[in-house]
């Protein structure tokens, strides 16, 4: 916070990834990550029709941090909040990172015309 400050000229931060690789769509809550799925032909299947970017060799293996216990223990608490309030998950994400004081701008990484339809 002391960068957004008026003494550091008021800068703002931009939310990088904010949809965490595609799992705060809930596009992985049914079916695994590729590299973190048991069953072997699905996750074959996967990586030759990739969902999204957590379905790749090269960006799959770097955003492990997505892929943990506690985000796979989050994301369907997440997706029940959304539902409660009649929203999808990428909404609820994009609104949460939107009421964020310090931050002024957020970059999305939409893969199809229904997440930018939402956001």
């Amino acid at each position: 916070a002391e960068a957004a400050s008026p003494f550091n000229e008021n800068v703002g931060f931009m939310s990088y990834n904010a949809l965490a690789g595609g799992v705060l769509t809930g596009k992985y809550m049914d079916v695994p990550a590729a590299l973190d799925d048991p069953v072997r032909d699905r996750a074959i299947k996967s990586l030759e029709k990739p969902r999204g970017r957590m379905d790749t060799r090269g960006w799959g293996g770097t955003l492990y941090r997505y892929r943990t216990e506690a985000v796979q223990q989050a994301i369907p608490e997440y997706a029940k909040i959304a539902a409660k309030h009649k929203m999808s998950l990428t909404e609820l994400s994009l609104r949460w990172t939107k009421q964020r004081s310090l931050i002024t701008t957020t970059l999305v990484g939409h893969t199809n015309m229904k997440q930018l339809e939402e956001s």
